[in-house]
Formats: C-alpha cells, sequence, structure tokens
C-alpha cells in the first residue's frame, strides 16, 4: 500500500492540472473487484508462467518504479521461485496507477513488454486480451 501511495502521489503533483477523478473514490486496498478480475488473473499467468526471472525487475524499471519500490518488494518473498511473487506483486501495483490515472492497462503492459525486449509475449497477450469470448477455449467433454 505504501508504494502505491507514494506513486500516486508523485503522479498526482506531475499532474496537478488532472484533478478530475470523475467522483471514483481512491483507495490503496487491494482490488477484488469483479471488473477487474479477468485482467487480475492475466497478471497472475504472466508473472508465474511468462516472465523470465528478473524480468519483473525490468519492467518495475520501465515503469519508473524506483530501487526502494523494488527493494520492498524483493523483501516480501525469498526462494528460488519468488520472482513469481515479486512480478505479480509489482503488476498489482502497477495495475493501481494505471487505473487511478485513468490509461488503459492493455496498452500500457503491452508497451512496457516491448520495451523489455519481449515484444513476442506482448503479441500473444494481446491476442488473448482480443480474442473472441464467444468462441469456447476448452474442449468439453459430452
Amino acid at each position: 500500500m505504501i508504494i502505491k501511495a507514494e506513486r500516486f502521489y508523485r503522479w498526482e503533483k506531475e499532474h496537478l492540472s488532472c484533478r478530475d477523478r470523475s467522483g471514483k473514490s481512491l483507495t490503496f486496498k487491494q482490488d477484488h473487484r469483479q471488473e477487474t478480475q479477468q485482467l487480475r488473473s492475466m497478471l497472475w499467468r504472466l508473472a508465474s508462467r511468462d516472465l523470465r526471472p528478473h524480468e519483473w525487475k525490468k519492467l518495475a524499471y520501465s515503469w519508473e518504479f524506483t530501487e526502494a519500490h523494488v527493494q520492498a518488494i524483493e523483501q516480501q518473498w525469498t526462494g528460488s521461485k519468488s520472482h513469481r511473487e515479486h512480478g505479480h506483486r509489482l503488476l498489482l501495483i502497477w495495475l493501481h496507477g494505471v487505473g487511478a490515472a485513468g490509461e488503459n492497462p492493455s496498452k500500457v503492459l503491452f508497451e512496457g513488454l516491448v520495451a523489455i525486449d519481449r515484444k513476442d509475449l506482448a503479441e500473444s497477450i494481446r491476442k488473448r486480451a482480443n480474442a473472441d469470448p464467444s468462441v469456447p477455449r476448452r474442449c468439453t467433454a459430452m
């Protein structure tokens, strides 16, 4: 929550003329809203399956997280697969900031992945996001 707040207030200072939040209440609590469930699930898959061990840090720096933010994220988990949790935490903090700024998360994520030389992954996620929801994604047994 502290990283979310710090990043938000830094963004707010840089955008003083953009004070209209359209009546939205700002919270720094964990997001459990139904409308973000699909995106949050996709971010977990990205962090746990697709990102390589140090790519979450590259993303953090490309999104202007500070060294202190990265170190704080790293303090939470340790172990050989902790990069998954670090990446997920980073992505959730990032999502909060993108939402507070009123930006398009898909676009910013795509640009971030391209910035860290993972255009293949960016394209894959873009295709999944733009897939026709009426087409079934799994086989079903009758």
